[in-house]
């Protein structure tokens, strides 16, 4: 009996292997048909897409949609630019719309969105027709609606209340001032230019405050991407994929806040703002012309020339005009990069030779400082902090002291007014023995000396997310205390 139940046992444990054989076999078997038949599809369409009958083409780009805009958008992007036929560009942007619901979750589904909203814009005839207008693809489905998988719902955030409300009687964090009792609740901030100074203090500030900060950066290797909550790589801000790249993290990782630490970047941004808040990202950016204004050091020097304001003697390409001794720099440069100081005529034919697209400035004389500054969005001038540049090296200050000028803080406010910017923005200078100052550069971002402005008080980075949000601007934590002092020391991060 033992031997004849030992038996059995037996069989019936061969059999309950073949049968798990057999049912693994017929399901390689099922996903391996079905994997044909999906390449078969594909094929199909992207072969529907490329036949000369556009009735065929604006078939294969209902095919397209129904398989799901994840695996198909880089072959609709690619139909899209090449064809001409406006039925069929019609059929795509339609099909977008009806894929809104789809994530956002390839760096394509957005691109595709994006092309596909500026196309409807620009033929308004789309929206009529039907009776209603249709909805127009932007880069919504960041989120699946917890409606489409009720048991995942936890797992799903929503954008309804973006804007945080101020705390009740909750216990303060051991990261926030006690005293700071109408703060933020966390945000979520995407900052770009992860590998800059001003990126890194950025994100060391938020990051201070509470604040999930994700960070971008076109280099891998920025120190910047490891000192966030989250980071990505993104391509530089003049590559045509940078905006499409910027809204897929942001509608991944549900970003609230834009901050760019990159003056370049506000060309792509500009007039991105729709794009931006369609995808939940609240942001207060300076107007392209006074960007431009401040990037571009001639008109910069033309503009304040003409307002009578206290500017050095400028030369384009030449220094006609112009005394010495000299300093010599790009006309677009920044991060102080080909700048060079000349005190004889050989040097400076030498510079202009070396230096892209010179401009030449009559060196000031006397003590330089920089105002870390902060306009609202409404145009007021709500911080100015001016600072002495005791020491730089690369243009990045290193040692240095805050300190309090009435006429400081007057010219920097007058130019900061005539160029119109708001947001961020570093303004540098010099102060002569006799009391005059002159003005000579204003970046459209943050500092890289911005942690001297924060020590002494001066919270530009969360007021001005507050801004961001929607919030009132505090005052009184916009004042820096002077004379605090600054000196810089190498930090190292380490991986692997």
């Amino acid at each position: 009996m033992t031997l004849f139940a030992a038996g059995v046992g037996n069989q019936s444990s061969g059999a309950a292997i073949i049968a798990l054989i057999v049912g693994l076999m017929a399901l390689g078997v099922a996903v391996g048909w079905r994997l044909v038949r999906l390449l078969r599809v594909r094929r199909g369409i992207s072969a529907g897409l490329r036949d000369e009958d556009p009735t065929v083409r604006g078939v294969a780009v209902q095919q397209a949609a129904e398989m799901g805009l994840a695996s198909t958008a880089p072959s609709l992007l690619r139909a899209v630019r090449a064809e001409t036929d406006p039925t069929v560009l019609a059929a795509v942007v339609r099909a977008v719309a009806a894929r809104q619901w789809e994530p956002a979750s390839t760096g394509g589904i957005v691109e595709l969105r994006l092309w596909a909203r500026a196309y409807a814009e620009k033929h308004p005839e789309l929206r009529r027709g039907s009776g209603a207008a249709p909805l127009l693809p932007g880069v919504a489905g960041a989120v699946p609606p917890p409606s489409l998988d009720p048991t995942r719902a936890s797992e799903f955030r929503t954008r309804q209340n973006q804007v945080p409300d101020l705390p009740g009687d909750e216990e303060s964090p051991d990261h926030l001032p006690p005293e700071d009792l109408d703060r933020m609740n966390p945000v979520r901030v995407l900052v770009t230019g992860a590998g800059g100074p001003a990126g890194v203090a950025v994100i060391r500030a938020l990051r201070s405050r509470g604040h999930h900060v994700i960070a971008l950066d076109a280099d891998p290797s920025a120190v910047g991407l490891r000192l966030a909550s989250e980071h990505h790589v993104v391509p530089r801000a003049d590559d045509p994929h940078y905006l499409a790249a910027l809204l897929r993290v942001a509608t991944i990782c549900d970003a609230q806040a834009l901050i760019a630490t990159v003056a370049e970047e506000y060309r792509a941004l500009s007039g991105a703002q729709d794009y931006l808040l369609e995808a939940g990202l609240r942001s207060v950016t300076p107007p392209l012309s006074a960007v431009e204004l401040c990037i571009d050091k001639w008109a910069f020097f033309t503009h304040l020339d003409g307002d009578a304001f206290p500017v050095p003697a400028t030369g384009l390409a030449s220094a006609e005009g112009v005394a010495g001794p000299w300093i010599v720099k790009p006309r677009f440069g920044r991060g102080s990069r080909d700048v060079m100081a000349c005190t004889t005529r050989t040097q400076l034919a030498s510079a202009l030779r070396q230096v892209p697209d010179p401009i030449v400035q009559t060196q000031l004389a006397g003590a330089e400082f920089t105002c870390d500054t902060l306009v609202d969005r409404t145009g007021a001038i709500v911080a100015v902090a001016p600072r002495w540049r005791t020491e730089t090296r690369g243009g990045i200050s290193v040692k240095g002291t805050t300190f309090e000028d009435a006429e400081v803080t007057n010219v920097v406010s007058l130019a900061l007014k005539s160029v119109g910017l708001i947001g961020p923005a570093n303004v540098q200078g010099f102060v002569a023995e006799d009391g005059g100052v002159a003005v000579h550069e204003i970046n459209p971002r943050f500092s890289g000396g911005l942690p001297l402005t924060l020590a002494a008080g001066c919270d530009v980075v969360e007021e001005y997310l507050r801004d961001i949000m929607g919030l009132s601007v505090r005052p009184e934590r916009l004042v820096a205390r002077p004379g605090v002092s600054m000196s810089r020391y190498f930090c190292e991060v380490f991986e692997g």
